[in-house]
């Protein structure tokens, strides 16, 4: 693709990205628990809580890529990036877990996993939202 250059990433569509991303995988993981396929103490419910995490960022991805369509393969990798950053930032601020251990983040495989799944779905999303822009019309109902 012509488009992926660095020049062409904005941050403010990363974060927007990132922002939708995060609240769409809320939005699904609480409606798992509400279905009761998921416990809400129970550490994350496996499979399922990467499903949510598959969707979120899929529609985080596709998001951007509908509004910004250059380099949706650098956006998404920026909105992954980010992920990571905010973890980062949050295990030096806060070094015990609030409120117990939720999610036991020493397993490495775990979150390589995790990181891998938030990268192929923000490019996909990215990439499917740039096709369907530049076929026309965006995507079906948005005008």
């Amino acid at each position: 693709m012509y488009s992926e250059h660095l020049n062409n990433v904005h941050p403010g569509w990363v974060v927007g990205g990132w922002l939708v991303a995060v609240a769409v995988t809320s939005a699904v993981f609480l409606v798992l628990v509400g279905l009761g396929v998921v416990s809400p103490g129970a550490g994350g419910g496996g499979a399922f809580a990467g499903v949510a995490v598959l969707v979120g960022f899929f529609v985080g991805g596709l998001f951007v890529g509908l509004r910004w369509t250059d380099a949706p393969i650098l956006h998404g990798a920026a909105i992954t990036l980010l992920s990571v950053l905010v973890l980062f930032l949050l295990d030096l601020a806060f070094p015990e877990p609030l409120g117990g251990p939720v999610l036991e983040l020493n397993d490495t495989v775990l979150v390589l996993g995790v990181i891998l799944l938030q990268f192929v779905a923000a490019v996909g999303g990215g990439w499917l939202g740039r096709r369907w822009v530049l076929k026309g019309g965006g995507a079906p109902g948005i005008s």
